[in-house]
């Protein structure tokens, strides 16, 4: 695989040079190949901003996700027959993003109860006091891994509040949801060893709030019990498949965001001074780390009509991979894209993807992002990231920093 001529040049997500480092690859397709096509999958990949923004907005409905939206080669190489697309599984029901309108947005509304602007800000105070608490264990000790004991401890104890498990749930949460995303650089397949434990916590806290009589004391678990699907309810299993979602997304993004982003102010001395003075400068820094460090590189959709993007006719039932990544780095959309700047109008980054399946908890991420940062700078405004400790393992989706270990 190449990143160099036209002639040359291909690209696979999967591929090992890809997996290690794709920011070169992504800038050939930005410049020279903006919508590529892959045989070996049938799929397109797009990745200028404009045109990635456009196919996770689809106002028109051209595209599904009723194969998933991350997937692995056993998706990908198994081509749909011409003309045809995979419909979305109903008895069992799937996961929500695999849903079509409107059973989608019904599920995705009972779910999301507790993640709505409003309901987000409420938790404030209880974000505020697991990262103090955490802090006061850390910083005695000198250093700490900021992705893990720190970020991941706050993401992962928010998911159990927010779902009704209990916080001493939430290192195996972490733990779990770490292990599943750990995905096998070859095949792209996530660890089912980690599902499985993901999948025990889901179902835990269907099978405690039924037995409490799903009253709403815990909403976005509660409101999947009493929902009426088709006159039925719905199983434990069918429940926890939507738990699942919330569970991984909302314990692993976040802190890698904000130890990726701490790193990149330490490597700005004068970026890191700008902020650190002055804590509202903190909620502008989040949004530039969530377009500079937040480690999805792509989201998966399936053509359900026919459709055309940057000259090029996609047929239904060939696969879309626009690059949320690349798009997110694309000097047409961000002067000096590649360089973080703290301060710029990121407003328009898709790290939460966009359009009807945009991220149903980008309020709680936000806000745990900027609670996260107000604290750790307050409280260790002198940190020293180790570097040439850092751990960032090559992978086709999540591409971040899984272990940063700094010294306060």
């Amino acid at each position: 695989m190449t990143a160099t001529t036209e002639t040359e040049f291909e690209f696979d997500p999967f591929d090992a040079s890809v997996i290690e480092n794709p920011l070169p690859y992504y800038q050939t397709l930005r410049d020279k190949h903006p919508v590529h096509y892959m045989p070996k999958y049938d799929t397109w990949v797009v990745s200028r901003f404009e045109d990635v923004y456009d196919v996770l907005a689809d106002p028109d409905g051209n595209f599904i996700s009723t194969e998933g939206t991350v997937v692995g080669l056993e998706v990908l190489t198994a081509h749909n027959p011409p003309g045809t697309v995979k419909q979305p599984q109903l008895e069992p029901l799937d996961k929500f993003p695999r849903l079509n309108d409107p059973l989608y947005s019904s599920i995705r509304q009972a779910v999301g109860n507790q993640l709505r602007p409003r309901a987000a800000l409420r938790l404030e105070p209880f974000i505020r006091e697991q990262a103090r608490q955490l802090l006061d264990e850390l910083v005695p000790k000198g250093g700490f891994d900021l992705t893990i004991d720190y970020g991941g401890q706050v993401a992962a104890r928010t998911m159990c509040l927010i779902l009704g498990l209990p916080l001493s749930d939430a290192s195996e949460l972490l733990d779990a949801v770490n292990s599943y995303t750990k995905k096998d650089p070859v095949t792209g397949a996530f660890k089912p060893e980690g599902m499985e434990r993901i999948n025990r916590l889901a179902l835990k806290t269907v099978l405690t709030r039924r037995a409490a009589g799903a009253d709403g004391a815990v909403p976005g678990v509660d409101s999947l019990i009493n929902y009426d699907y088709n006159g039925r309810f719905l199983s434990d299993e069918e429940i926890a498949s939507q738990l699942v979602i919330m569970l991984i997304g909302g314990s692993e993004t976040v802190p890698k965001v904000v130890a990726h982003g701490l790193l990149e102010l330490q490597r700005h001395p004068e970026q890191r001074l700008a902020v650190g003075n002055d804590p509202e400068n903190l909620k502008t820094a989040f949004e530039e780390m969530l377009r500079y460090c937040a480690p999805a590189q792509w989201f998966l959709r399936t053509a359900a009509k026919p459709v055309t993007i940057g000259g090029h006719r996609i047929q239904v039932g060939q696969r879309v991979m626009p690059l949320n990544m690349s798009a997110n780095l694309d000097e047409r959309e961000f002067d000096n894209a590649s360089e973080f700047i703290w301060d710029r109008n990121a407003s328009r980054h898709i790290a939460f993807g966009q359009g009807m399946k945009f991220c149903i908890g980008s309020h709680v991420a936000r806000l745990e992002g900027r609670v996260l940062l107000e604290e750790f700078i307050t409280r260790c405004p002198d940190y020293i990231i180790d570097e040439e400790s850092a751990v960032r393992p090559p992978s086709s989706f999540q591409w971040g920093y899984s272990h940063l270990t700094v010294r306060v």
